[in-house]
């Protein structure tokens, strides 16, 4: 089972927020030694890293996603101050989760596209359990004739069972890589979530694939 542990912890000692800063998710690469030696911003624009901060518990040769602090150079390159683990797994099939526990409330706080992703702000209700987080793929269809294809992909959280005392943030980011092909012009897709209310909402995202 492909799930991601909600709670994250910062991947630098680096709290101050300088003023020209970018704040936002972007994927990263790691080398051999988990150094970021690139990263790939939300405008789909690659840009080397100065001054390598180390990424803990990842893989090395790796491409992982993050939320972090930015600054860009006069020569191009950037220097990231700090960052945060985003939760980003590829999205598994629903089936596979028809006999695990069922999925707890999120409150989608906020939702945007970004480069191949759709990112996500997203708060549940804690008492010191670790939570986590699944995307789960309910259909996929298309490309059609026109090279449009659908993704709906729903939220799964497992609370662990945690007393619900305080909000706790967690920052997500579904991958849209698996959907996107040459054949692909655009792509719709749907997010559903299990509201405290009890309720299950959708938020309809249209993505134009410009890396045909």
């Amino acid at each position: 089972m492909l799930m991601v542990i909600l709670l994250i912890s910062c991947g630098g000692k680096d709290s101050y927020h300088y003023p020209s800063v970018k704040e936002e998710f972007f994927s990263a690469y790691a080398n051999a030694d988990s150094l970021l030696q690139y990263i790939i911003t939300d405008d789909g624009v690659i840009r080397q890293v100065v001054e390598p901060r180390g990424l803990n518990a990842v893989a090395p040769d790796s491409l992982v996603r993050l939320m972090g602090y930015y600054e860009e150079q006069t020569d191009g390159k950037v220097k990231v101050h700090s960052f945060l683990n985003a939760i980003s797994p590829l999205p598994v099939p629903a089936e596979q989760y028809a006999d695990s526990v069922a999925t707890a409330p999120v409150v989608m706080q906020s939702s945007w596209l970004g480069y191949k992703h759709v990112n996500m702000l997203v708060n549940v209700k804690a008492g010191g359990k670790a939570h986590k987080i699944a995307f789960l793929e309910e259909l996929s269809e298309g490309p059609d004739a026109t090279g449009v294809a659908t993704a709906v992909v729903s939220i799964h959280h497992n609370d662990a069972e945690d007393a619900r005392i305080y909000d706790t943030r967690g920052y997500a980011s579904l991958p849209l890589m698996p959907y996107l092909s040459p054949q692909v012009h655009k792509l719709n897709v749907v997010i559903r979530y299990l509201t405290y209310e009890n309720d299950i909402r959708e938020i309809l995202f249209v993505y134009i694939n410009t890396d045909k």
